[in-house]
């Protein structure tokens, strides 16, 4: 993948007055009528795109590394699922399948404050066209206490050398913002090479660093959140957590919205992107969705874990195919595509993260 782009950075002497300006622009009504991003692919981009099953694709050593649960934030329950070690595809029932893929997909109806759901919001951004929102979820791996993960695409345009600006990113997001969390500005917006120059569905996520006090928290993002670990070379043959904030009909984006599935078959990446395919699930949730983590081993301290705990980022949403795609069909509400994370997002998560280990 190309080198990694300079970052967009609020300079040092303006976090100050730019923390204000953005807390003074982004009001209620703002937020409530801000456009959910449309990350499509048509059928130009989706031609040659097919499905195909999952097999021995890692690139290298599984891994898992980082994560975090502040003391006094309590930690939900393990959910029981487990992470598959083997890379054969025939090793996991049910096997993998056609379109659409079975999901379960519905509002989130526990405690928001409870950790890991605690580190998932809604981000908000201004681009040419407008007032945007995606989704995007605190991370740590033992250094930068305010990194938030996405999609590139919530953060600058396809192959657009260019980024967004007015990033807030708001945890716990109810029908409005938390009132005693509140919401981060950013400080450093980092796209990867793949997607800031060239546009690959394959290198479709990024990070923020928010500023270290918030609108009502005078603390870092992760002290106050959690944050989520992170997860490469794994096989693709998982059943993940999918987080998001839809906002396309029938959904309002006012509420935390959980699909449950299993990894249904590989996408050739659309265009002419040289990276591993991408990673499919069905899903109802509909554009908002974008950025939202994929969660393998969702549910903390189960002994399922190759190392006692879950909660790892192991996929973000990205796209979903207007025509042309391996379902033939509009996708929306239906399916939902992740880029596969192999070293390459292992190293750039590092990167910004500071975890100190090897990819």
């Amino acid at each position: 993948m190309p080198a990694k782009p300079p970052p967009a950075v609020v300079p040092a002497a303006k976090l100050k007055a730019s923390q204000e300006a953005i807390m003074s622009y982004w009001t209620p009504s703002r937020m409530a009528s801000a456009k959910p991003a449309q990350p499509v692919v048509r059928a130009a981009s989706a031609k040659g795109s097919k499905a195909d099953n999952a097999g021995n694709t890692a690139t290298g050593r599984p891994g898992l590394a980082g994560g975090y649960v502040p003391g006094g934030l309590h930690a939900g329950p393990a959910q029981g699922a487990t992470i598959n070690s083997n890379a054969q595809s025939s090793s996991v029932l049910p096997a993998d399948g056609g379109y659409p893929g079975p999901n379960d997909t519905y509002n989130w109806i526990g405690k928001q404050g409870t950790f890991p759901v605690s580190s998932v919001g809604k981000l908000f951004f201004t681009e040419p066209g407008g007032n945007f929102v995606c989704s995007a979820a605190a991370t740590y791996g033992g250094g930068n206490k305010n990194m938030v993960w996405t999609a590139g695409h919530c953060v600058g345009p396809q192959g657009g050398r260019s980024y967004y600006s007015n990033f807030l990113f708001c945890p716990e997001y109810n029908n409005g913002a938390n009132l005693q969390i509140g919401c981060w500005s950013w400080a450093l917006a980092q796209q990867t090479g793949g997607w800031y120059f060239n546009g690959y569905w394959s290198a479709d996520y990024a990070y923020l660093y928010m500023q270290p006090t918030g609108t009502v928290k005078a603390n870092h993002v992760v002290a106050v959140t959690g944050g989520l670990g992170f997860g490469w070379n794994w096989s693709r043959d998982q059943f993940w957590q999918d987080f998001g904030y839809p906002s396309g009909s029938p959904y309002s984006g006012g509420k935390l919205v959980i699909t449950s599935a299993e990894h249904r078959y590989d996408v050739t990446n659309p265009g002419s992107d040289p990276g591993q395919q991408d990673n499919s699930i069905g899903s109802s949730q509909t554009p908002g969705f974008s950025g939202g983590p994929w969660v393998l081993s969702f549910g903390h301290s189960s002994t399922a874990d190759p190392i006692g705990h879950g909660d790892w980022i192991n996929g973000n949403n990205s796209y979903y195919f207007t025509s042309g795609g391996p379902g033939g069909g509009n996708e929306y509400g239906t399916e939902i595509q992740s880029p596969y994370y192999d070293p390459n997002a292992c190293n750039f998560w590092k990167g910004g993260s500071g975890w100190p280990g090897t990819c």
